[in-house]
């Protein structure tokens, strides 16, 4: 069913686009003579007036085609290279914007029917500077320097500039304003061992890992293998099997809201409404107690997983064994199970099990409801920009995903229900509009690009050169696909 989702979704997204380049032809008679929903052989068409509508075999986009789109045909009557240069801008450019267009009806479709995203604080931890400041678990962080925010990106991005911030947040339908100073986090590592020899010891200190100091070159070279971590409470061996590391920031010491422990539907042998309080020896409060427990899942019997920050151990427990003992609150009564730990680790990968713990917020008025579906469309499309140019410049590291990502992820959300769907589709619109905004060949950015040049120099770029530039920006576009494709594949296989 998630290839039937993607191909649907990613079908309408294609449509809107074409349909801007589609009217503003017609607005200006340029000859459409085909509308095509697809790529390859012809399944269905019917031709009106002088447009051939088709239905092709392959799903996987579509296109407009003009009389007179390459520059070097002769520009007769009707055709794209006979109108100005200003009418054939307005034409390129109205691809993208139709569809980020798409993207504000549809924002305010499920602002209207949802309200919007509060950023949710799972849990704040003690001594840190937003827990100094009078931040606390479950606050609804709606502003932040005054300006509305929507997502938990957002709000890491200006708290990470390491300026004193100006929150606003929602305490038991109280609006309160703190206000707090960033600190410089160390950085931190994750680290899961198997076939452990040995216990960790919070607060003990790591000296180093196998002779080597404790750092992402390092340790990345020794996944895989069996390696002796020293550290001031003693010494203590494993097979290295999985390393993460984030880098020193700025942050304030809290976690974003994702899900919370409370499961929405039957899993059998849980059910819908029960509260999972623990499993062995953690207790589940909120969302970073369940990663913490999946971490502990893949570990397994004789296993450990640690956090550590600079090189100070702050968490650590030893992997579970292949049964694992749950603990409940079902129907007012604690309950407890005895449950195979693969189960406990299918429980927390399987998208909608647990209720959301973030909240949403419907505006008060009909008025309010279009200035928050603009307001959040806006934040989407600046967001949209900067990770984009992260991109670009190679300080992004969350990267592209392309059709085969886009799969899995469409399958994950759908199983979560209508709004996540008809939000991520929003999103994909949008972004689909940004991208062809870029001034790239073969792009409608790059298209419009020759465009302003002709408009500013009053002179034609010469058609063979344009060509030339558009098949090679052509051939580049088709190189980054295969190349994200293929990064795809691997995320999935390496989940």
């Amino acid at each position: 069913m998630a290839v039937v989702y993607f191909l649907i979704i990613f079908m309408a997204v294609v449509v809107v686009h074409e349909l801007g380049h589609f009217a503003f032809a017609r607005l200006f008679k340029v000859d459409v003579l085909e509308f095509a929903i697809g790529y390859g052989p012809k399944i269905y068409q019917k031709k009106f007036r002088r447009t051939t509508f088709r239905i092709n075999v392959f799903p996987l986009g579509g296109y407009v085609r003009l009389a007179g789109e390459d520059p070097s045909e002769a520009e007769e009557a009707g055709s794209l290279y006979s109108k100005p240069a200003w009418q054939r801008l307005l034409i390129f450019l109205a691809g993208p914007v139709f569809s980020i267009l798409a993207g504000y009806v549809l924002f305010l479709f499920i602002v209207s029917l949802w309200g919007v995203p509060a950023v949710t604080v799972a849990y704040v931890e003690p001594g840190r500077p937003a827990y100094e400041a009078g931040l606390r678990d479950g606050d609804l962080i709606l502003k932040i320097n005054g300006r509305r925010v929507y997502d938990n990106y957002t709000v890491s991005q200006i708290i990470r500039k390491g300026r004193p911030v100006e929150l606003t947040v929602l305490r038991n339908s109280e609006k309160l304003n703190i206000r707090a100073v960033p600190k410089m986090f160390e950085e931190s590592h994750f680290i899961l061992l198997r076939d452990v020899n040995g216990e960790f010891q919070v607060g003990a200190r790591i000296e180093n890992v196998s002779g080597r100091s404790l750092s992402p070159a390092q340790l990345n070279s020794l996944l895989e293998s069996y390696v002796s971590i020293e550290t001031t409470s003693g010494t203590v061996k494993g097979l290295l099997k999985q390393y993460q590391y984030e880098p020193a920031k700025y942050a304030l010491g809290f976690y974003f809201a994702t899900v919370s422990n409370v499961l929405r539907k039957d899993f059998e042998p849980f059910r819908k409404g029960d509260v999972l309080l623990w499993v062995e020896n953690v207790t589940v409060n909120n969302n970073v107690d369940l990663s913490r427990i999946y971490q502990l899942a893949l570990a397994q019997d004789g296993g450990a997983y640690i956090e550590i920050q600079g090189d100070l151990i702050v968490w650590a427990s030893q992997g579970f064994g292949s049964e694992v003992t749950v603990g409940l609150l079902r129907e007012g009564q604690q309950v407890q199970l005895k449950v195979p730990t693969a189960l406990v680790k299918s429980l927390l990968e399987t998208p909608g099990v647990f209720e959301s713990k973030t909240a949403n917020l419907k505006p008060k008025d009909p008025f309010e409801t279009i200035a928050t579906a603009v307001d959040r469309c806006n934040n989407v499309l600046i967001t949209m920009y900067r990770s984009l140019l992260g991109i670009l410049r190679g300080t992004e590291t969350g990267g592209i995903v392309g059709p085969v990502g886009l799969v899995a992820f469409i399958g994950e959300t759908a199983r979560v229900g209508l709004e996540p769907v008809l939000t991520l589709v929003a999103l994909i619109t949008m972004s689909l509009g940004i991208f062809n905004l870029l001034p790239l060949p073969a792009l409608d950015g790059g298209r419009i690009v020759f465009s302003l040049i002709e408009l500013v120099s009053r002179r034609k770029v010469k058609p063979e050169v344009e060509n030339l530039i558009h098949f090679i920006g052509f051939l580049l576009l088709i190189a980054l696909m295969v190349f994200v494709t293929f990064s795809d594949i691997g995320r999935l296989i390496g989940r």
